[in-house]
């Protein structure tokens, strides 16, 4: 089985950033307590699904010859009603300036939607366990 790990290391009082080449800091807004200085985690989490979803993409695209230009996507989250707090749906809304086989572009989303990780991540579910 092969394994991720990320190392999280305390920026301030109120941050953490990873330890890694890429900075990148997780923190509160300064109106809910924290310094400001990063995106909550809840935030990073809907980049990693569409960061992950665009890599994937962008991959079944070039293993095609497929060109894609102008990609964007809105990643929107909805937070549950109760308790515990957390995101009960997200949405993915993808738009493209040009894709050079416009025919194609459905079947890319599919085939991105199956081979994303994040995306496989939430919909089968994963043990956590904090030690």
């Amino acid at each position: 089985m092969s394994t991720v790990t990320l190392n999280l290391e305390q920026s301030s009082p109120t941050a953490m950033k990873l330890d890694h080449d890429v900075q990148v800091i997780v923190d509160r807004p300064s109106e809910q307590g924290g310094g400001g200085s990063g995106l909550m985690g809840g935030q990073y989490m809907l980049v990693g699904i569409g960061g992950c979803f665009c890599s994937t993409l962008f991959a079944a695209a070039q293993a095609r010859d497929i060109e894609i230009t102008g990609l964007t996507v809105k990643v929107e989250a909805s937070l549950s009603k109760d308790l515990p707090k957390r995101f009960d749906a997200v949405t993915l809304k993808v738009k493209h300036g040009y894709c050079s086989h416009p025919g194609e572009f459905a079947k890319l989303l599919k085939i991105a939607e199956q081979g994303c990780l994040s995306i496989n991540t939430i919909k089968t579910g994963m043990d956590l366990s904090i030690v």
